[in-house]
């Protein structure tokens, strides 16, 4: 068995930081500064499952002394997702060539929310979703790839993976996939790379 693997993040979801605190002002009818620090290690835990959603508000209340909830991070992330054109054509053409489709995402409850909520047909169209929230580690631990591959009862080169992030692109080969930065200098080559991989009877053309 052959498994596409497809992170989500600028891979079938893009998003824009940029905006994101602009509608964190908005809710918060304040200004809202960044302690990158600080902001970087909570947003890490929650998509690393060691905090929940309510737990990483409450904590983000207190550091800034707001009153969100936690739909108001669910309202603010389906603002900043916009769809990644070349992204979807790869996941759902193969999709239409029966391929074994997953995600692997580092990501947290709130975010997979936004994006039903946004695509409520997107991720449901998967074989199935390996979430950091849900397996208790992120990309590039190890520990999320191994996880993947034991529930897929699959070696890493049955594994195509594609991730926007070099660091976890360097993890993924370290442990033997086939894994491509997603970056528009590399979309032609992945193209090529899945055609050949998967021998799909129909190939998947690239279109901007």
């Amino acid at each position: 068995m052959k498994v596409f693997l497809f992170d989500i993040g600028n891979v079938l979801c893009d998003f824009d930081y940029n905006k994101l605190l602009n509608i964190y002002e908005e809710i918060s009818k304040k200004s809202v500064t960044i302690d990158t620090l600080w902001d970087q290690q909570m947003y890490t835990d929650v998509e690393a499952g060691k905090i929940s959603d309510q737990e990483y508000v409450e904590l983000v209340n207190h550091s800034k002394n707001i009153n969100w909830k936690v739909q108001d991070l669910i309202y603010a992330w389906k603002k900043i997702f916009s769809e990644n054109k070349i992204g979807r054509i790869l996941y759902y053409h193969a999709i239409q060539q029966k391929t074994n489709v997953y995600t692997l995402s580092n990501i947290a409850d709130y975010h997979v929310k936004a994006i039903n909520e946004n695509w409520p047909n997107l991720l449901t169209q998967a074989s199935g979703l390996f979430f950091s929230y849900v397996i208790g580690s992120r990309k590039p631990d190890p520990k999320i790839y191994e996880y993947a591959l034991r529930s897929l009862s699959i070696n890493p080169d049955q594994c195509f993976f594609i991730d926007d992030l070099e660091e976890n692109i360097k993890m993924a080969r370290t442990l033997g996939m086939n894994a491509y930065q997603f970056v528009p200098e590399n979309y032609e080559l992945i193209f090529n790379k899945a055609n050949s991989f998967f021998s799909w009877d129909k190939k998947c053309i690239l279109k901007y």
